[in-house]
């Protein structure tokens, strides 16, 4: 009997880490936010559109891409477990503890489909089509230490803890206007976005020890709201047994689905205080998605009383443990006992919120200063970078500095921006470190892309000789190089 449930906890377990592992990735990466005629730039703050050039054309898959992810150690073990066979009972554990060991564990995916700006006497505009999958869970604090640390660990009663998550895929579009409302001075953006949601899944769960009638009960409670085209069974002990894809899925039919649908905006401005320093600031993603379609709720509902043998000490408002508690010895599957509806619902995006800071040193150097803060309940997440831009000659840039990624200290960024006659392209990532020493680096993550400037006029002179400033020398085919 025992060994049966342990492997229902396997399943259940690894049901939520396939979620986490392949429905996330990245956060968009702050390394360009100061390089503004980088033609995705606008992603930060719309009002950087007017550093645009004047038609720009971008398409799937060079029209832009960013990935990344905290935790990078842990989730490439767990992969290379997976690919080769499968996850053991110690990658489980290892897996489960870290993400309760991060305060906060997050992947975040972009890729453009399409991009189209254009720039005029009335404004710079930008069409826009991208792909966003994205994950993020909180599962640190004092009922998850207590259920998993291996020391006697006290808890305070009838304190609940929240274990926030929340994963979702969608497709948007959206349409960028930005102006320059004070010549060389002030310039303002903003942009409106459909978003059309693809899956969902959020997690309002929470657990808490409480004491009734002289016995301390571990108690979880509190729903899973999903929207996902997969069929889950619970079984007759109310445990949830697994998700399986139903025999009818059809990826075209989930990628076109089209039920889900939103709306939300950017907002922004970059104001020039003097002819060195530049203030810039933003709102991104503000806005929210219906969920109407492929749902699923599960409704925790467990309940576990406490062996006394594993109590150290106890009292009205506490409780301690022994060390002797152990999650794989004893019998706590009553915890995943749920129950199974189905309920339309809603999800805020997460809303994130920018400020810039950039000095112009001379012509070919600049440093800068952004903060990124990312609200959402129970699982605020807040970043820094100070990067430093040079033009090493008119086509080439590069930009290198440091940044916090969170809780992740150790990050160096680095970037390379190429622009050529008919367009440009550009790469970079928020940690070099997590290439060269990945055993050191928590974070890692990249971000590339390439445009074209389309309908450029054609170069019909040569450049000027110093000493004939006033002589164009007309181009020739054939005459010269």
């Amino acid at each position: 009997m025992k060994t049966g449930l342990r492997t229902k906890r396997k399943l259940i377990v690894l049901v939520l880490l396939s979620i986490l592992a392949l429905l996330g990735n990245a956060q968009s990466n702050l390394v360009f936010y100061h390089t503004n005629d980088q033609f995705n730039s606008s992603n930060f703050n719309p009002a950087f559109l007017t550093s645009q050039q004047k038609f720009t054309f971008s398409i799937f898959p060079l029209s832009g891409m960013s990935v990344g992810y905290n935790n990078q150690q842990v989730v490439k073990d767990m992969l290379t477990s997976f690919l080769s066979g499968g996850i053991d009972k110690d990658n489980l554990t290892i897996v489960f503890k870290s993400l309760l060991k991060h305060d906060l564990f997050y992947q975040r995916f972009e890729s453009s489909l399409l991009n189209f700006g254009y720039n005029s006497t009335i404004g710079s505009f930008d069409f826009r089509i991208k792909e966003v999958e994205q994950l993020r869970t909180g599962f640190k604090g004092p009922f998850s230490e207590f259920l998993t640390s291996t020391a006697s660990q006290t808890i305070i009663l009838n304190q609940a803890q929240l274990f926030p998550a929340d994963a979702v895929h969608y497709r948007e579009y959206s349409l960028g206007y930005a102006k320059e409302i004070i010549k060389n001075k002030l310039s303002v953006g903003l942009r409106a976005k459909i978003y059309f949601g693809k899956a969902s899944a959020v997690s309002e769960v929470q657990g808490e020890v409480i004491l009734k009638n002289g016995s301390y009960i571990l108690e979880t409670f509190g729903p899973i709201k999903t929207s996902i085209p997969m069929d889950m069974s619970i079984g007759k002990d109310s445990i949830l047994y697994g998700a399986n894809l139903p025999q009818n899925f059809s990826a075209s039919t989930y990628l076109t689905n089209s039920k889900n649908i939103g709306a939300g905006i950017d907002l922004g401005f970059n104001y020039k205080i003097n002819s060195r320093i530049v203030l810039s600031a933003s709102i991104t993603d503000f806005g929210k998605i219906n969920w109407n379609n492929n749902l699923k709720t599960i409704n925790y509902m467990g309940k576990y009383k406490l062996p006394g043998k594993y109590i150290a000490n106890a009292g009205s408002n506490f409780l301690t443990k022994t060390s002797a508690f152990n999650l794989d010895d004893v019998n706590v599957y009553e915890l995943f006992k749920s129950t199974l509806d189905s309920n339309k619902y809603s999800t805020h995006l997460p809303t994130t919120f920018y400020v810039g800071l950039q000095y112009q040193i001379n012509p070919a150097l600049n440093i800068g200063l952004v903060d990124r803060f990312i609200n959402s309940k129970g699982m605020n997440h807040n970043s820094f970078s100070l990067t430093a831009n040079y033009d090493l000659n008119k086509k080439l840039t590069i930009s290198t500095g440091y940044s916090t990624i969170g809780k992740a200290y150790n990050n160096i960024p680095f970037a390379i921006l190429y622009n050529w006659g008919g367009g440009q392209s550009y790469f970079g990532t928020d940690n070099f470190l997590s290439f060269l020493l990945p055993s050191i680096s928590d974070y890692t993550g990249i971000t590339f892309g390439t445009c074209f400037f389309l309908f450029r006029p054609k170069v019909k002179y040569y450049n000027r000789d110093e000493y004939l400033p006033f002589y164009k020398e007309r181009k020739q085919k054939g005459l010269r190089n």
